[in-house]
Protein backbone atom coordinates (compact mmCIF):
# COMPACT_ATOMS: atom_id res chain seq x y z
CA UNK A 1 0.00 0.00 0.00
CA UNK A 2 1.22 3.50 -0.91
CA UNK A 3 1.10 5.56 1.71
CA UNK A 4 2.48 9.50 0.38
CA UNK A 5 3.30 12.00 3.21
CA UNK A 6 3.94 15.53 1.79
CA UNK A 7 2.82 19.01 0.80
CA UNK A 8 2.24 19.21 -2.61
CA UNK A 9 1.33 16.04 -4.81
CA UNK A 10 0.51 15.55 -8.96
CA UNK A 11 -2.02 13.21 -9.30
CA UNK A 12 -2.14 9.32 -8.59
CA UNK A 13 -2.44 8.37 -12.18
CA UNK A 14 0.15 10.12 -13.14
CA UNK A 15 3.81 8.31 -13.23
CA UNK A 16 6.13 9.22 -10.77
CA UNK A 17 9.11 11.29 -11.14
CA UNK A 18 12.44 9.57 -9.89
CA UNK A 19 14.99 12.30 -8.89
CA UNK A 20 18.76 11.98 -7.96
CA UNK A 21 21.08 8.78 -8.37
CA UNK A 22 20.04 6.30 -5.65
CA UNK A 23 23.36 5.53 -3.38
CA UNK A 24 22.88 1.40 -1.60
CA UNK A 25 24.86 0.44 1.11
CA UNK A 26 24.83 -3.29 1.66
CA UNK A 27 21.74 -3.01 4.49
CA UNK A 28 19.55 -1.46 1.98
CA UNK A 29 16.89 -3.88 0.30
CA UNK A 30 16.81 -3.94 -3.46
CA UNK A 31 12.81 -4.48 -2.73
CA UNK A 32 10.71 -2.32 -4.54
CA UNK A 33 7.46 -3.70 -5.16
CA UNK A 34 4.17 -1.81 -4.53
CA UNK A 35 1.35 -2.92 -2.98
CA UNK A 36 -2.51 -2.00 -3.90
CA UNK A 37 -3.74 1.61 -3.14
CA UNK A 38 -5.62 2.21 -0.56
CA UNK A 39 -9.23 3.49 -1.48
CA UNK A 40 -9.78 7.16 -1.58
CA UNK A 41 -11.80 8.85 0.87
CA UNK A 42 -15.47 9.04 0.01
CA UNK A 43 -16.45 12.82 -0.84
CA UNK A 44 -20.36 12.46 0.39
CA UNK A 45 -21.08 15.53 1.36
CA UNK A 46 -21.19 15.89 5.44
CA UNK A 47 -24.39 16.88 5.97
CA UNK A 48 -24.28 16.90 9.81
CA UNK A 49 -20.58 16.56 11.12
CA UNK A 50 -19.95 14.40 14.57
CA UNK A 51 -19.44 16.98 17.39
CA UNK A 52 -16.40 16.15 19.34
CA UNK A 53 -16.93 14.82 23.05
CA UNK A 54 -15.78 17.89 24.36
CA UNK A 55 -17.43 18.24 27.94
CA UNK A 56 -18.77 21.97 28.89
CA UNK A 57 -16.23 21.72 31.79
CA UNK A 58 -13.05 21.51 29.93
CA UNK A 59 -14.16 24.27 27.34
CA UNK A 60 -12.34 27.50 27.11
CA UNK A 61 -12.93 30.85 25.93
CA UNK A 62 -10.51 32.32 23.50
CA UNK A 63 -9.74 34.56 25.66
CA UNK A 64 -7.78 31.85 28.09
CA UNK A 65 -5.48 30.80 24.94
CA UNK A 66 -2.06 32.33 24.33
CA UNK A 67 -0.77 30.68 21.38
CA UNK A 68 2.54 30.99 20.40
CA UNK A 69 3.13 31.77 16.47
CA UNK A 70 5.39 29.18 14.48
CA UNK A 71 9.13 29.36 14.33
CA UNK A 72 10.02 31.13 11.43
CA UNK A 73 14.31 30.61 10.90
CA UNK A 74 15.81 34.17 9.70
CA UNK A 75 19.68 34.17 8.61
CA UNK A 76 20.30 35.51 11.77
CA UNK A 77 19.72 32.73 14.04
CA UNK A 78 19.83 29.66 11.82
CA UNK A 79 23.20 28.38 11.10
CA UNK A 80 23.53 26.61 7.26
CA UNK A 81 22.96 23.13 7.37
CA UNK A 82 26.39 21.03 7.43
CA UNK A 83 27.08 18.34 5.91
CA UNK A 84 27.00 15.87 9.04
CA UNK A 85 23.55 17.28 9.47
CA UNK A 86 22.71 15.69 6.24
CA UNK A 87 24.46 12.49 6.68
CA UNK A 88 22.38 12.02 10.16
CA UNK A 89 19.04 12.75 8.43
CA UNK A 90 20.09 9.90 5.80
CA UNK A 91 20.68 7.59 8.68
CA UNK A 92 17.69 8.53 10.85
CA UNK A 93 15.76 8.18 7.72
CA UNK A 94 17.63 4.46 6.93
CA UNK A 95 16.19 3.62 10.14
CA UNK A 96 12.79 4.53 9.93
CA UNK A 97 12.29 3.01 6.58
CA UNK A 98 13.46 -0.05 7.47
CA UNK A 99 11.51 0.02 10.72
CA UNK A 100 8.62 0.45 8.81
CA UNK A 101 9.10 -2.20 5.90
CA UNK A 102 10.29 -4.93 9.06
CA UNK A 103 8.26 -5.54 12.44
CA UNK A 104 11.40 -7.59 13.59
CA UNK A 105 13.56 -4.75 13.48
CA UNK A 106 14.56 -3.83 17.25
CA UNK A 107 14.89 -0.19 18.46
CA UNK A 108 11.62 1.35 16.18
CA UNK A 109 11.15 4.71 18.86
CA UNK A 110 7.26 4.81 17.92
CA UNK A 111 4.39 2.59 18.72
CA UNK A 112 1.14 1.89 17.54
CA UNK A 113 -1.23 4.84 18.80
CA UNK A 114 -3.81 3.89 21.17
CA UNK A 115 -5.41 6.61 23.01
CA UNK A 116 -9.08 7.48 21.32
CA UNK A 117 -10.30 11.49 20.83
CA UNK A 118 -12.71 10.42 23.54
CA UNK A 119 -9.86 9.50 26.18
CA UNK A 120 -7.62 12.64 25.27
CA UNK A 121 -10.72 14.97 25.85
CA UNK A 122 -12.03 13.55 28.76
CA UNK A 123 -8.82 12.06 30.73
CA UNK A 124 -9.83 11.58 34.84
CA UNK A 125 -6.19 13.10 35.42
CA UNK A 126 -6.50 16.69 34.16
CA UNK A 127 -3.10 16.55 33.43
CA UNK A 128 -3.29 13.95 30.85
CA UNK A 129 -6.25 15.79 29.06
CA UNK A 130 -5.92 17.38 26.31
CA UNK A 131 -8.57 20.93 25.10
CA UNK A 132 -9.98 21.89 21.56
CA UNK A 133 -10.21 25.53 21.52
CA UNK A 134 -10.53 25.56 17.59
CA UNK A 135 -13.32 23.09 15.85
CA UNK A 136 -15.03 23.90 12.47
CA UNK A 137 -15.51 22.59 9.38
CA UNK A 138 -14.21 24.59 6.34
CA UNK A 139 -12.27 24.65 3.10
CA UNK A 140 -8.61 23.34 2.54
CA UNK A 141 -6.43 25.37 1.96
CA UNK A 142 -5.56 27.36 -1.17
CA UNK A 143 -2.10 26.05 -2.16
CA UNK A 144 -3.88 22.43 -2.18
CA UNK A 145 -6.62 22.92 -3.58
CA UNK A 146 -5.79 22.05 -7.38
CA UNK A 147 -4.37 19.02 -6.05
CA UNK A 148 -7.34 17.62 -4.38
CA UNK A 149 -8.92 18.15 -7.08
CA UNK A 150 -6.94 16.18 -9.18
CA UNK A 151 -7.32 13.54 -6.68
CA UNK A 152 -10.78 13.57 -6.92
CA UNK A 153 -11.31 14.73 -3.68
CA UNK A 154 -13.35 18.41 -2.89
CA UNK A 155 -11.75 21.69 -2.43
CA UNK A 156 -14.70 23.19 -1.73
CA UNK A 157 -17.96 22.46 0.15
CA UNK A 158 -16.71 22.95 3.92
CA UNK A 159 -15.75 19.28 4.14
CA UNK A 160 -12.55 19.28 5.79
CA UNK A 161 -12.19 19.82 9.66
CA UNK A 162 -9.90 21.83 10.82
CA UNK A 163 -9.48 20.98 14.83
CA UNK A 164 -6.48 22.42 17.28
CA UNK A 165 -5.74 20.35 20.23
CA UNK A 166 -3.86 21.97 23.10
CA UNK A 167 -2.20 20.01 26.27
CA UNK A 168 -1.26 21.88 29.49
CA UNK A 169 2.15 20.85 31.22
CA UNK A 170 2.98 21.93 34.90
CA UNK A 171 5.87 23.81 36.19
CA UNK A 172 7.78 23.35 39.46
CA UNK A 173 5.29 25.33 40.96
CA UNK A 174 2.23 22.98 39.89
CA UNK A 175 0.75 25.62 37.68
CA UNK A 176 -0.85 24.94 34.37
CA UNK A 177 0.81 26.40 31.26
CA UNK A 178 0.45 25.82 27.64
CA UNK A 179 2.89 22.54 26.75
CA UNK A 180 4.49 21.39 23.32
CA UNK A 181 6.94 19.11 24.89
CA UNK A 182 4.50 16.94 26.99
CA UNK A 183 1.70 14.40 26.40
CA UNK A 184 1.58 12.04 23.56
CA UNK A 185 3.34 12.14 20.18
CA UNK A 186 1.76 14.13 17.66
CA UNK A 187 1.10 11.29 15.27
CA UNK A 188 -1.08 10.03 18.09
CA UNK A 189 -3.08 12.59 18.47
CA UNK A 190 -3.58 12.94 14.46
CA UNK A 191 -4.42 9.46 14.17
CA UNK A 192 -6.93 9.70 16.94
CA UNK A 193 -8.14 13.01 15.10
CA UNK A 194 -8.46 11.40 11.94
CA UNK A 195 -10.11 8.18 13.09
CA UNK A 196 -12.95 10.07 14.99
CA UNK A 197 -13.79 10.80 11.44
CA UNK A 198 -13.20 8.17 9.64
CA UNK A 199 -11.80 4.57 9.43
CA UNK A 200 -8.50 4.64 9.81
CA UNK A 201 -7.73 2.67 6.26
CA UNK A 202 -9.09 5.60 4.21
CA UNK A 203 -6.14 7.70 5.10
CA UNK A 204 -4.02 8.25 2.12
CA UNK A 205 -2.32 11.50 1.65
CA UNK A 206 -0.50 13.34 4.76
CA UNK A 207 0.16 17.26 3.13
CA UNK A 208 1.95 19.42 5.76
CA UNK A 209 1.32 23.03 4.77
CA UNK A 210 3.46 26.29 6.12
CA UNK A 211 6.60 24.07 6.83
CA UNK A 212 8.62 26.11 9.05
CA UNK A 213 10.59 24.01 11.75
CA UNK A 214 14.37 24.30 12.04
CA UNK A 215 14.83 20.93 10.47
CA UNK A 216 13.15 20.62 7.46
CA UNK A 217 12.40 24.19 5.90
CA UNK A 218 16.93 24.72 6.30
CA UNK A 219 17.52 21.09 4.56
CA UNK A 220 14.72 21.53 1.48
CA UNK A 221 15.84 25.36 1.20
CA UNK A 222 19.67 24.97 1.15
CA UNK A 223 20.21 21.06 0.39
CA UNK A 224 17.58 19.69 -0.83
CA UNK A 225 16.35 22.01 -4.26
CA UNK A 226 19.46 23.50 -5.21
CA UNK A 227 21.09 20.04 -5.54
CA UNK A 228 18.60 19.34 -8.29
CA UNK A 229 18.49 23.06 -9.56
CA UNK A 230 14.92 23.15 -8.26
CA UNK A 231 13.90 26.79 -7.79
CA UNK A 232 11.59 27.55 -4.45
CA UNK A 233 8.25 27.65 -4.61
CA UNK A 234 6.38 31.28 -5.49
CA UNK A 235 2.62 32.24 -5.13
CA UNK A 236 2.18 32.31 -8.51
CA UNK A 237 4.78 28.89 -9.01
CA UNK A 238 3.57 26.17 -7.15
CA UNK A 239 5.02 22.96 -9.20
CA UNK A 240 5.62 19.62 -6.47
CA UNK A 241 8.38 17.15 -6.70
CA UNK A 242 8.33 13.68 -6.46
CA UNK A 243 10.95 11.82 -4.42
CA UNK A 244 11.83 8.11 -4.23
CA UNK A 245 11.53 5.47 -2.14
CA UNK A 246 14.93 4.18 -0.76
CA UNK A 247 16.64 7.15 -2.72
CA UNK A 248 19.44 9.38 -0.88
CA UNK A 249 16.62 12.12 -0.67
CA UNK A 250 14.08 10.11 0.16
CA UNK A 251 15.95 9.41 3.49
CA UNK A 252 17.74 12.51 4.03
CA UNK A 253 13.64 13.76 3.96
CA UNK A 254 12.80 11.03 6.20
CA UNK A 255 14.90 11.39 8.46
CA UNK A 256 14.29 14.95 9.28
CA UNK A 257 11.97 16.27 12.13
CA UNK A 258 8.32 16.26 9.65
CA UNK A 259 10.07 13.14 7.91
CA UNK A 260 9.97 11.25 11.37
CA UNK A 261 6.61 12.95 12.49
CA UNK A 262 5.27 10.91 8.99
CA UNK A 263 7.07 8.43 10.11
CA UNK A 264 5.63 7.85 13.34
CA UNK A 265 2.32 8.30 11.97
CA UNK A 266 2.69 5.32 9.67
CA UNK A 267 3.81 3.19 12.53
CA UNK A 268 1.39 4.67 14.56
CA UNK A 269 -1.64 4.28 12.66
CA UNK A 270 -0.93 0.43 11.07
CA UNK A 271 1.64 -2.77 11.74
CA UNK A 272 5.03 -2.74 10.85
CA UNK A 273 5.98 -4.59 7.86
CA UNK A 274 2.58 -3.74 5.77
CA UNK A 275 3.51 -0.74 4.30
CA UNK A 276 6.79 -1.13 2.73
CA UNK A 277 6.95 1.97 0.02
CA UNK A 278 5.34 5.17 0.45
CA UNK A 279 6.81 8.51 -1.97
CA UNK A 280 7.14 11.84 -0.62
CA UNK A 281 5.98 14.76 -2.66
CA UNK A 282 7.03 18.52 -1.88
Amino acid sequence: MAYQPGRLRKPVAQPEQVLGKRRRSQEDSSETSRSATRPRLATKSLQSPTPYPIPDAASLSSGEISLTPPYSPTDDDTPPVSDDQVDEYHLKGHAYQAWIADPTLAGCLCGRASKTLFELLNANNEKERFTCPENHFDDPPLTIQEDLQQLGLPKREKQYRFSKLLHYGYDENNSKKESRHTGPHWSNIAIAQYSFDHPIDTLKYLYFTQVQNDETLPYVQEILYPRHDVNWPTLNRIESQTWEYDTDEYKEILGTKLGRAAACLVIGAWERGLFRTFSVYG
